[in-house]
């Protein structure tokens, strides 16, 4: 019997990029998605997560794994230590967004690492929790017209948008993160033209949770 994922997002942006990832990485999965759209418009409206906010994705991944999910990921960074909580609280594996992305960041010990987002605050966000796990040189950007972009499906436009913002930062740079699943779908075409590794959340997050299942 197949392994069932849910994937819980936070925008409808994330989710053909947390299923594609799924597919690549971890295709012998089941996805079944779940999708509050307004986790992320409140959050930011009030300034970051607040407890009721983190109570209501807790909420969902409870639904998730008393539905019969085997597996859960968060897919939006910013709900990323909610995973934590909810780890503690089921049996199943719980990951958030950018945890295998940040660890395989540890594995390779890079000296410098660029992290890449639509927006500003989420890359400065993921780049503090980074921090906060990782001894390494970090530096945010905000790629401007990534998210109109990735809401179009435009991926020439999105790897364009992501040049745009990393190209001129790549001084000293071992390694390139992209902060959102949103965006995820120019890793490899970024990776090409900036000729510097490109990681991917949510293929480094489907990748761990087939270790976590196998």
């Amino acid at each position: 019997m197949r392994p069932t994922v849910a994937l819980i997002n936070a925008t409808p942006a994330s989710l053909q990029p947390a299923a594609d990832g799924l597919g690549e990485a971890f295709p012998e999965a089941a996805a079944w998605h779940l999708l509050d759209d307004r986790l992320v418009t409140e959050a930011d409206a009030a300034g970051g997560m607040t407890p009721a906010l983190r109570r209501r994705m807790l909420a969902l991944v409870d639904y998730a794994v008393r539905g019969g999910a085997d597996a859960v990921l968060l897919t939006c960074s910013m709900y990323g230590p909610v995973a934590g909580i909810a780890r503690r609280l089921h049996d199943v594996p719980v990951t958030g967004s950018d945890e295998a992305m940040f660890a395989e960041v540890a594995r390779r010990r890079p000296g410098r690492v660029l992290l890449v987002g639509s927006l500003e605050s989420a890359a400065e966000d993921s780049a503090r929790r980074l921090k906060d796990v990782v001894d390494v040189e970090v530096s945010a950007v905000a790629a401007t017209g990534a998210a109109a972009a990735a809401s179009a499906r435009d991926w020439p436009e999105l790897t364009d948008a992501l040049a745009r913002a990393a190209g001129p930062r790549l001084g000293g740079v071992d390694l390139v993160l992209l902060a959102q699943y949103s965006i995820s779908p120019g890793h490899a075409a970024l990776a090409e033209r900036l000729g510097v590794p490109v990681l991917s959340p949510p293929h480094m997050a489907a990748r761990a949770l087939r270790e976590a299942l196998a």
